[in-house]
């Protein structure tokens, strides 16, 4: 915060200058963002999970939505379109990630079915297509859709890779 003391006449004002808003930290390009670092969120719950990288976990029940602040896609001819993620869910609904805006058109929408009681957690990695690969500097919002029971989806971490083979099983 700026202060600045202004005379004028016989009385001194003070004018106070909000210092500028710090630049948010970007999430590099290829590392783990875990899901519970979000900066904003509608919803969710944060969960302990000792299994869980990190020790916690984020739960989705339909219509909760959390962003992660700058993440870097990768640059064209760095990113190769795979995401790879950790995860359970003990029913069905669908998981939205879309660009810059919690109203556009998601860039991905995942069919979630049951893997089980959420003892145990998944890594998942998929391809996400040319024409649907982003690259570079973005806020990333994740939704939850459907009819899916409470906190039917929970979120451990995700990565955005490079990776020239078949992604990891």
């Amino acid at each position: 915060m700026r202060r600045t003391l202004v005379v004028a006449g016989a009385a001194v004002l003070a004018v106070t200058a909000a210092a500028p808003p710090a630049a948010a930290t970007v999430r590099t390009f290829g590392s783990v963002v875990e899901a519970e670092s979000y900066d904003a969120q509608h919803g969710v719950r944060v969960l302990t999970d000792p299994a869980a990288s990190g020790g916690h976990a984020v739960a989705f029940s339909p219509g909760d939505q959390l962003r992660l602040d700058a993440v870097d896609f990768g640059a064209p001819g760095q990113a190769s379109g795979y995401a790879t993620w950790r995860s359970c869910s003990t029913g069905p609904g669908t998981i939205e990630l879309r660009l810059d805006s919690p109203s556009t058109t998601p860039f991905l929408t995942l069919q979630i079915g049951t893997t089980g009681n959420c003892a145990q957690w998944y890594q998942s990695s998929l391809r996400l297509g040319v024409a649907t690969t982003p690259t570079g500097v973005h806020d990333l919002y994740v939704s939850a859709g459907g009819t899916g029971r409470c906190d039917f989806y929970r979120l451990d971490s995700l990565q955005m890779i490079k990776q020239t083979s078949p992604p990891i099983p």
